[in-house]
């Protein structure tokens, strides 16, 4: 279909933008309240799942990287890159073209053979995409988790394709095509970044034919087992990019809204998810369970420091 090739090309070029660059000078500072360091109980720490982003792959230069920082402060910390293919060009491409909902019922039973304390669990890092899946797979695997973080994910969907260029008629034109069949059953049951794709202007629609986000963000009914999975985390953490220009919007990253009427942004604690507690954020948020984390700087645009201090902190 026309469409679809119009949808991956734009894909494909944003991708490019989207991998982790490796060391630069960002410093993560800490938001609303600093996460103390977590006191280790074991000698023993908690073997870490790492999922990547849209259009990087489980064994990219990028993920090796984030490894060897991780690893850098933690000798003997085990990591485990999660796949979609074990064929690092086709878990690329699984990164775009599927079914998010399979994927999750995939990775679960991946890492559920993998060697590890059932009672412990997992710490977990996801970025950009990664991290909503992996917030997805606390809540739809029966696997226990430890710590959350992600790193400019889409928690609560993006609501628009990233900007054009001012006076780019060509990529505007482009963008409200794709826009306009985005809740189309072959685009949603095809296209990973169009499953949590949220258009507040046209909610209906969304809950209507949204083939995943709606499902884990419990919009469309409230499943008590995701809830209860979720709230048995020790902490959410959620990274913001403050220059961030993928992330539509940015503050999707600490799971804000969009008034459907204004546009204007609303707040994590003010959003009808944290009010209802749909997922359960309001009952990790009164318990001091939720952190929230910014970088000044571009999406995925990540320090040494920054992963340093997740590695202290958080795992």
């Amino acid at each position: 279909m026309e469409i679809w090739g119009k949808l991956l090309g734009v894909l494909l070029t944003i991708d490019n933008a989207s991998l982790i660059t490796g060391p630069r000078d960002a410093v993560v500072s800490s938001i609303e309240h600093v996460a103390a360091p977590i006191t280790e109980t074991s000698s023993d720490r908690l073997p870490v799942l790492l999922w990547h982003g849209m259009g990087d792959s489980y064994e990219s230069a990028s993920m090796q990287w984030v490894s060897d920082t991780l690893q850098k402060e933690h000798p003997d910390l085990d990591i485990y890159s999660i796949y979609i293919d074990r064929d690092g060009g086709k878990d690329k491409e699984a990164s775009i073209l599927g079914d998010a909902m399979t994927q999750l019922t995939d990775v679960c039973e991946q890492i559920q053979n993998i060697e590890f304390d059932p009672k412990q669990g997992f710490n977990a890092i996801g970025f950009s995409q990664g991290g909503l899946f992996l917030r997805a797979l606390v809540q739809t695997c029966d696997v226990r988790f430890h710590n959350l973080i992600s790193f400019g994910s889409p928690q609560n969907g993006i609501s628009d394709l990233p900007p054009c260029q001012p006076g780019n008629i060509f990529c505007e034109r482009r963008n409200a095509l794709i826009k306009s069949r985005i809740y189309t059953d072959y685009i949603q049951n095809n296209i990973i970044q169009a499953q949590y794709f949220r258009d507040v202007n046209d909610y209906g629609t969304y809950l209507e034919k949204s083939a995943f986000l709606k499902y884990v963000n419990n919009e469309l009914f409230k499943d008590l087992k995701y809830y209860d999975r979720f709230v048995s985390l020790n902490k959410f953490v959620m990274v913001m990019f403050d220059k961030d220009e993928m992330l539509v919007p940015k503050e999707s990253a600490w799971f804000y809204d969009e008034d459907q009427e204004t546009g204007d942004l609303i707040s994590f604690n003010k959003t009808d998810s944290y009010t209802f507690d749909l997922i359960g954020l309001k009952s990790l948020h009164d318990d001091g369970k939720i952190d929230f984390l910014k970088i000044d700087d571009l999406h995925l645009k990540i320090s040494e420091k920054d992963l340093i201090y997740i590695a202290k902190t958080y795992l």
